[in-house]
């Protein structure tokens, strides 16, 4: 298997996920997903890996967790925040 294969950009993973790729976007500048890699002006990610945390993102939503709450959320589970 190519290692590149896990990598994908913000808009193949919005069209795999059916949404916007302004969602995607939003969340990225939440800090909720962290891009593993920036080329020019592409955000690169690692496909399973935030596929995971974008389905946590929406299961948290759908229990009634604000963004905000499931922000804080990822960083007290991490033990750091994802971004300064």
């Amino acid at each position: 298997m190519n290692k590149h294969e896990n990598l994908v950009s913000l808009n193949e993973l919005a069209k795999h996920l059916g949404i916007n790729k302004s969602t995607l976007a939003f969340y990225v500048s939440l800090g909720l997903l962290k891009p593993f890699s920036v080329v020019g002006r592409m955000q690169i990610f690692k496909r399973e890996e935030t596929l995971t945390k974008y389905n946590q993102i929406k299961t948290s939503q759908k229990i009634g967790l604000t963004l905000k709450e499931i922000k804080k959320q990822q960083i007290t589970s991490s033990g750091t925040p994802l971004d300064k």
